[in-house]
């Protein structure tokens, strides 16, 4: 597959943002999740206005690059699940886009959910596998947390439900908003 110039070009420029906007979220730690998600959000950009192909060699060279010069490496776990959320959405709503049923947009939201809480579920284990939970809750304030943990394990449920609602709609918000404008200057 050959890529016009133009398509490489943008395709750089986009992954130079998300760099930047993953550098960013290790530098300023109240507004990780912005930063990455609005580096994530570029993926389905790509995918959109170039190829389904590029926008995984955009993941996988914003990474790459995140590797060698973002602050906090770990966040580039978060963009990764980010990153292929959005991938995942993106073919979903291409396999769908004929069908403007009500069955089909149910569809789509049962397969959001299964990817999203897939990408929770492994996201949760590899946390517990390589950092143990146990030392979580043995410091601060996760001490006096203990005696309320069916509470907080409830809330913590909760909270992972909204965002990823809030995420949700914050991409389709923002494909809506933006996405015409740099399809027109990415083609």
């Amino acid at each position: 597959m050959f890529l016009r110039s133009k398509a490489i070009a943008f395709t750089g420029i986009m992954m130079a943002i998300g760099v930047l906007l993953v550098m960013l979220g290790g530098f300023f730690e109240g507004s990780t999740l912005f930063f990455l998600a609005a580096a994530s959000f570029l993926t389905g950009v790509v995918f959109r206005c170039i190829s389904p192909g590029t926008s995984w060699f955009y993941v996988a060279g914003t990474s790459l690059l995140g590797v060698i010069l973002a602050p906090q490496k770990l966040y580039l776990a978060t963009f990764l699940a980010f990153s292929i959320y959005i991938l995942g959405i993106e073919y979903m709503e291409k396999a769908f886009a004929e069908k403007e049923t009500l069955i089909a947009k149910g569809k789509i939201w049962v397969l959001k959910a299964v990817l999203y809480h897939l990408l929770l579920g492994i996201s949760v284990l590899l946390v517990q596998k390589f950092f143990g939970l146990e030392d979580v809750f043995a410091k601060g304030i996760f001490v006096k947390i203990k005696e309320y943990q069916i509470l907080f394990v409830i809330m913590l449920i909760v909270m992972a439900e909204l965002f990823w609602l809030i995420f949700d709609r914050a991409y389709v918000y923002f494909q809506k908003r933006y996405g015409n404008t740099l399809k027109r200057i990415g083609r």
